[in-house]
């Protein structure tokens, strides 16, 4: 039993596995952004025929994100980032809470960064300037003693050691917060006309109705449209209501959602819901010109038994705009059809039916708006996950650790080693290593008021920069 957990665990701890999980994370993202996500049956149906629709279907390709072998994935990314966490965080606390004070002369001999210090006074006064003067530069300096001599141990930069480890923490919380949002929120449609109501949604996964805790009300519904056509700006007054009392009313547009407790409504999409009603012009010799109002096959008697009706409209008949279909009636019985343009009345409107001339003015069209309705209980968690993610990459990028020693030997002559590694950005440590080297050599100089010093002794003579 103990082999088989040990194997799962080094299954779990393995950075293949990791590497093997982001690739398929990220591959499956790139998919996402390439096949749309939660579009209607006929619109895949439509675009990659039904035999390439089904194939994709079998694998929630169109939902891909609710998808069990996504969510298996996201598992499975977590397990491995807390098991390599766990892994590797103990040597860590003990790296950081228990450096290393005193190292091997030889070591210290083969750090690249390594100066030579002379110092005239005696041995004791010069630890305790330099653990009372590189206070100001370094937090706490910590002075041990050994058979070989004394050690002032520096450091700075101990916090970037956990950088990424907030970060794998920050990972944990998005991903968990990804599939609270699966596992417990919903992603649904409705349309709704002006003065239309309801509390039940339709889920674009599953296709199911849900019914929500609030009834949606569509007070009203306005689209604007440039000349050419193209819908400019659409928007939707919304009330939720609660035992016939209204609990929330907001104007939604396409970037200002209305939200409450948790459920969101976005303005997603608008449709045609048809023309209610027509608007054209009756001329003839003798009458003159009568505006009339009609609605879709409403009859409109003009001579005898004979009568009109608007039969049909389209919005951009073949290209020439709006057109309507106009059927002529002797009693109930249909007899003829004619169509007529409103940008050009001439085209077929030339005809006249019992001496009457039709010109078709407007058609008084009503949309439906389509709304998105979403809860995410997980967003929270993405959001959270998100800062600590910021925090666990500032902590490693714009941080590193760096440790300096200075050796005083045991015997001394007058010279002291001070030597430093850092474990990134050498570069940058080179130039920090310099300064730190010059504000000691300033502790050692006689000039210091109140210091047990003296000039520095004939053996500091003859070496550049006190390097040996």
């Amino acid at each position: 039993m103990d082999k088989v957990l040990d194997r799962i665990w080094r299954f779990f701890s393995s950075v293949k596995l990791a590497i093997v999980l982001i690739i398929s994370i990220v591959a499956t993202a790139i998919i996402g952004t390439v096949i749309q996500q939660g579009l209607p049956v006929e619109t895949y149906v439509r675009h990659y025929g039904a035999s390439t629709y089904r194939l994709l279907h079998f694998f929630d390709l169109f939902d891909m994100y609710h998808s069990w072998w996504f969510e298996l994935l996201l598992i499975l990314f977590i397990v491995n980032v807390t098991v390599c966490t766990l892994e590797r965080l103990p040597a860590i606390f003990k790296m950081v809470s228990k450096p290393k004070l005193k190292i091997p002369m030889e070591k210290i001999n083969a750090f690249k960064e390594r100066q030579t210090v002379s110092y005239g006074g005696r041995k004791e006064a010069l630890i305790a300037s330099l653990v009372d003067r590189l206070k100001e530069s370094y937090r706490r300096p910590v002075h041990t003693s050994s058979e070989e001599g004394d050690f002032i141990y520096l450091e700075k930069g101990r916090i970037a050691r956990f950088g990424p480890y907030v970060t794998h923490l920050s990972l944990i919380i998005i991903f968990i917060g990804v599939l609270v949002g699966s596992f417990l929120g919903f992603d649904a449609y409705v349309n709704l006309s002006p003065g239309d109501a309801t509390d039940i949604v339709r889920t674009t996964r599953g296709n199911q109705d849900l019914t929500l805790p609030f009834t949606i009300k569509c007070n009203d519904f306005h689209i604007e449209f440039y000349d050419s056509g193209i819908p400019k700006a659409y928007k939707s007054d919304l009330s939720l209501l609660r035992d016939n009392r209204q609990i929330a009313r907001k104007v939604i547009d396409v970037n200002q959602p209305l939200t409450y407790r948790g459920i969101t409504i976005y303005q997603a999409s608008y449709g045609q819901a048809g023309a209610s009603d027509f608007s054209i012009v009756l001329t003839s010799s003798n009458d003159g010109e009568e505006d009339l109002s009609l609605a879709r096959n409403q009859l409109f008697p003009l001579k005898g038994d004979i009568s009109i009706a608007v039969l049909d409209y389209s919005r951009n008949y073949q290209g020439f705009g709006p057109t309507i279909l106009v059927g002529v009636y002797k009693g109930q019985k249909l007899q003829s059809t004619s169509i007529y343009l409103e940008k050009y009345p001439d085209f077929h409107g030339a005809e006249k039916i019992e001496g009457y001339g039709i010109r078709f003015i407007k058609a008084h069209e009503s949309y439906y708006t389509g709304l998105q309705v979403a809860k995410d209980p997980g967003a929270p968690y993405v959001a959270g996950g998100a800062i600590v993610l910021i925090i666990g990459l500032l902590m490693s990028f714009f941080s590193y650790r760096r440790r300096v020693w200075l050796f005083i030997p045991e015997k001394f002559d007058g010279t002291f080693t001070v030597a430093g590694v850092a474990d990134r950005n050498k570069y940058s440590f080179e130039f920090e290593f310099e300064k730190l080297v010059g504000s000691i050599r300033e502790i050692c100089s006689p000039t210091v008021e109140g210091k047990d010093t003296v000039p520095p002794s004939p053996s500091d003579k003859g070496t550049k920069d006190g390097r040996r």
